[in-house]
């Protein structure tokens, strides 16, 4: 059952501090968009927590395991919801429908229908009206379509090779670059990349073995994966080249990429190590920051700007262009004794989870100052943005 969760009520004004203050009476330029919603996991408990923060309102839907991995649809409209421990892949419709100048609403927020219960789900990527789920433990993608989600009851699920810690990218012509496992190297990460069809069926074969893969981001036209001898560029045409590593790296490599769309800048990054930008043009890789303070790092939503987190509590804005700095300050945040607290990055927020406080606290980007404290019923572990950046609502 559906339980709302109503906060920052006049009672709970007077118990927060002065800088938790009800959202309703915040200006303007401290609320966020009205079609901007969160998704959190619970940890411990199979619970999903809906927020809308620019009206401090959360409710919480039940799932059927805790501690899922949360990925944004294409379109903004739906939450991938994976559970890896528990061979299960599910989806949230936030029930908000984004175009480009407006968002309306398309009933109320719920579980989708599709689902896929596969062996070890893990990397989640889409791209148009595509969402395709690597299967670890079986070496299959799961194939969903953001407009069937509703209709179709379970994923259409195709063999692309053996068991293996893998990755699948979908290009613009619907074609896949997907990781291969050849056992040349020991444990279960990849050493290729090949290219497949909807089906599964090779289109073009692999080029270059390398001694291990994690970590991809495409842009449509080729995708970059991360490996222990440089950075593999794939293109849709079959083409692979290796941008090599720096050679200050020694035996270090870079094991996660992101791509920022609006930016259109790809970028690598090494948790206490180094963030370094990608340039595909030259196939080289340059420093963006080296410090053994490096936590995390992520793309806003629009993949305009750069947030970087630091081991200190630090968070610093990066233009996503030329990663000059617009904003860096120590937040009063608490980080989790190993890993990093999960955040997401809207058109002007930023969202920082809390788990040994149940809460998210919301910060503004452009200067991160604190702009209130979104308490849970739980405790938070992954989060994604859901809806639509539109500011009106049209209806048609």
């Amino acid at each position: 059952m559906m339980r709302k969760v109503f906060l920052y009520s006049v009672l709970l004004a007077f118990a927060l501090s002065a800088c938790e203050s009800d959202d309703e009476n915040l200006p303007e330029q401290s609320k966020e968009g009205q079609f901007v919603r969160l998704m959190v996991s619970d940890k411990d408990n199979p619970d999903y927590y809906f927020v809308n923060p620019s009206k401090s309102t959360v409710e919480t839907h039940s799932g059927q395991f805790a501690n899922g991995s949360l990925y944004s649809s294409p379109s903004g409209r739906f939450v991938s919801v994976i559970n890896t421990a528990d061979n299960l892949a599910t989806f949230f419709d936030s029930g908000i429908e984004g175009h480009d100048d407006h968002a309306h609403i398309k009933g109320t927020p719920k579980w989708a229908l599709s689902k896929a219960t596969a062996v070890r789900p893990v990397h989640y990527y889409g791209r148009g009206d595509n969402m395709l789920v690597f299967n670890d433990g079986e070496g299959t993608i799961s194939h969903f379509k953001e407009s069937t989600l509703h209709t179709e009851a379970s994923a259409r699920v195709f063999n692309v090779g053996v068991a293996h810690h893998g990755a699948p990218a979908l290009f613009n012509n619907g074609t896949i670059a997907v990781t291969e496992k050849d056992g040349s190297a020991a444990g279960t990460l990849p050493e290729r990349v090949k290219i497949v069809d909807m089906n599964g069926g090779l289109l073009h074969a692999s080029t270059i073995q390398t001694g291990g893969i994690h970590g991809e981001a495409g842009n449509g036209s080729l995708v970059l994966f991360g490996s222990t001898d440089g950075i593999l560029k794939v293109s849709q045409d079959g083409s692979q080249v290796l941008i090599p590593n720096l050679s200050s790296f020694g035996s270090n490599w870079i094991g996660s990429i992101q791509y920022g769309v609006e930016s259109d800048q790809f970028i690598g990054f090494k948790s206490k190590y180094g963030l370094y930008k990608i340039d595909v043009n030259t196939n080289t890789m340059s420093v963006i920051e080296e410090s053994a303070n490096l936590l995390g790092v992520n793309f806003d939503w629009e993949g305009h700007d750069l947030i970087v987190l630091y081991i200190d509590g630090t968070v610093k804005v990066l233009d996503g262009h030329d990663f000059d700095v617009k904003a860096s300050k120590k937040l009063n945040i608490t980080l989790p004794e190993t890993g990093a607290p999960a955040f997401v990055a809207s058109e002007d927020f930023i969202y920082i989870t809390d788990a040994a406080n149940n809460k998210i606290s919301m910060f503004k980007k452009s200067n991160l100052e604190l702009v209130s404290n979104i308490t849970l019923p739980g405790v938070p572990s992954k989060i994604a943005l859901t809806g639509s950046l539109a500011g009106d609502d049209h209806d048609h």
